[in-house]
């Protein structure tokens, strides 16, 4: 991939909220860019655009907070503070921000994700929105018991070091009747989205290690991954005290009765790693789901807990 392509050939805009565009700088697509290539290679793939079609889906971000507001309403919103964990580079908190939200985002920016809080810091800066992230572990949140509305979290949990740790702090700081959102990878489907294989995942990391090795492809990414289920998140939120939560596929953009004021513009970026293993993977999810063998084998879970 020829990054001068990607810079000076891929629109600036991402979109519009109310009357302000959002816009994706040179300076910052670069850095999401290289920070995209390094954990390609980790991978063992030469395709970092796919990585930055989801850093900067614009689309995804506005889908993400129209299910809130569809949960909450469009006026109560205004009155609730929100807290995303693991913001990474920072488009759904700049995306509540541009929407009038009072909303931080909490990111550890450490490791191999070491990055993410200065491109998300550049990104706030070039769109002219005041600076609301904090760098801390979801393990440890910097924030007063009792003091969120709602918690959200998009691709994070497979990441943390102690999940139970991490939704034990989340029900913390959320207030009685808070919500959590979250979307993660299902470890019992058929398809791993860091590698973008199709793969029976219920086997276990060890089994998916030795299938990668065949494959020539690099294991380490592996082993910091929490093999998620559905059954296994069910188990943790009643543990540490959530009343109540519904696991269930990522849906698609469906009707509103409040729809945000927003205007998406097309991805300049295509995602293209493990796309035909994914449709495999909802193929055999669907099959398997009619045959009544398993209904919980979907790649993308969508979670909603009650504290």
């Amino acid at each position: 991939m020829d990054l001068p392509l990607v810079i000076y050939n891929k629109r600036s805009l991402l979109g519009i909220v109310g009357s302000q565009p959002i816009s994706l700088p040179p300076a910052t697509l670069w850095a999401s860019f290289e920070h995209a290539r390094r954990i390609a290679a980790s991978l063992g793939s030469h395709d970092p655009e796919s990585s930055l079609a989801a850093y900067w889906s614009f689309s995804t971000r506005i889908q993400q907070w129209q299910q809130i507001i569809d949960r909450v309403t469009l006026a109560k919103a205004g009155q609730l503070r929100f807290v995303e964990v693991g913001s990474g580079m920072g488009l759904f908190v700049l995306t509540g921000k541009a929407l009038g939200f009072d909303v931080v985002g909490v990111e550890s920016s450490t490791n191999r994700y070491e990055s993410s809080l200065g491109i998300a810091r550049s990104l706030f800066q070039a769109n002219a929105l005041p600076l609301t992230l904090i760098q801390a572990y979801s393990e440890t949140l910097p924030l007063p018991s009792a003091s969120v509305d709602v918690v959200a979290s998009f691709q994070t949990f497979e990441h943390v070091a102690e999940l139970r740790n991490t939704l034990s702090e989340i029900r913390r700081i959320l207030k009685p009747g808070g919500l959590l959102f979250a979307q993660a990878p299902n470890y019992r489907s058929f398809y791993e989205a860091h590698y973008g294989i199709f793969a029976p995942l219920a086997l276990g990391k060890s089994w998916l290690k030795l299938y990668l090795r065949l494959r020539g492809r690099p294991t380490e990414f592996l082993a910091h991954l929490q093999w998620l289920s559905p059954a296994a998140l069910r188990t943790m939120a009643r543990e540490v005290g959530f009343s109540s939560i519904e696991i269930m596929p990522i849906p698609g953009p469906g009707d509103s009765t409040e729809k945000l004021p927003t205007v998406p513009f097309s991805s300049p970026f295509k995602s293209r790693r493990g796309s035909v293993s994914l449709r495999l993977a909802y193929l055999l999810a669907r099959l398997f789901k009619v045959l009544r063998v398993d209904s919980e084998l979907y790649p993308q879970l969508q979670i909603w807990a009650t504290a």
